[in-house]
This record gives structure tokens, sequence and C-alpha cells, in this order.
């Protein structure tokens, strides 16, 4: 049995995050899919993709975080970063992508810092007060 070893600097969080892929390589994307995040840290995500993105290639993702704004709105978070690996999936014609941001909006309570802070404390809510 191989054992593989554990990279990862901060803990995944499985979940099912609606996101866009706004750019790729610097190019905006013609089209605008709606994927879904399979998984999440603090400087990263993971997704699956009818596209192949090659390692290395820089992307600029928004993550939508329904209903974790004021008043119940949503929260558009926004962060670029590039592909870290890429894997053929079993269902023919798709990927599976990892991507790693390389630097986080700052400043503000909101956005993925919000999302970061819930990572950090996972027994507090993302949501805001």
């Amino acid at each position: 049995m191989t054992q593989v070893l554990e990279r990862r600097r901060h803990p995944r969080f499985s979940v099912r995050l609606p996101f866009l892929l706004k750019s790729v390589a610097g190019k905006a994307e013609r089209e605008t899919m709606i994927l879904l995040a399979k998984n999440v840290s603090k400087t990263g995500l993971c997704f699956a993709s009818k596209r192949r993105i090659e390692p290395g290639m820089s992307i600029e993702a928004e993550v939508v975080l329904l209903g974790y704004g004021p008043s119940g709105s949503d929260v558009h978070i926004t962060g670029a970063g590039h592909i870290v690996r890429v894997e053929e999936r079993e269902q023919s014609g798709w990927y599976q992508l990892a991507a790693m941001f390389d630097e986080l909006p700052s400043g503000s309570s909101s956005g993925w810092n919000q999302l970061a802070a819930a990572f950090d404390d996972p027994s507090s809510s993302a949501k805001s007060s």
C-alpha cells in the first residue's frame, strides 16, 4: 500500500458552493459557467470542470455564499490564483482541478476573509451579525 504524503497547509472542508470561473491565463472567459466547488480551504478550492486547465495557469474565480451577507443577501468572493493539480475524472470529458489563491482580498470582514474566519473557528458561523 502506497502512503500519500499530505502537503496541505490548511484543512479542507467539503462543500457544494457555486462559483464562476471568471478568467484563465489573464483572459476573461467567453461563456460564464456556474461550477460547484467540491471543497475549500483558507487558500484554495477543488472543483470539477469540462475544461482542462494546466497546472501553473492563473485563474480568477468568484465563489458565491448564498444568503451569508447583510439581510440574507448573497456574498460574492473573488480570488486570483493558479491551478496546482488537474486529474481526469471517471466521467468522460470532465476534470478535477485544484487551485491555490495567490492573494486573497483584504481590508474588510466580508468576502473571502469572512469565509476564512469561519475556517479559523469552525464553531462560529460565517454569517454576518
